[in-house]
């Protein structure tokens, strides 16, 4: 149960992330919230039932491509 007043989102709330960060370990790159979900750096995600979320976020664009090809990744741009 969550302490919290308002109470954090349920772990199967399409807001789960915005629940409160109780234990931190960006060493390790994982963080546990409030609800019991595990937080990854790669922005996946363990929930308490077991499911996982996949990476949800482009964290995987190398900075050193040129910017258009880093455009054209994202949808910005298109390619030719």
């Amino acid at each position: 149960m969550c302490p919290h007043s308002p109470q954090c989102p349920d772990a199967h709330a399409p807001d789960r992330e915005a629940a409160h960060t109780i234990v931190s370990h960006p060493e390790q790159g994982w963080s546990l919230l409030c609800n019991g979900v595990v937080m990854f750096e790669d922005t996946g995600e363990l929930l308490p039932d077991g499911e996982t979320i996949a990476p949800h976020r482009p964290t995987d664009l190398a900075l050193d491509r040129p910017a258009r090809d880093v455009a054209a990744a994202t949808g910005q741009i298109s390619a030719a």
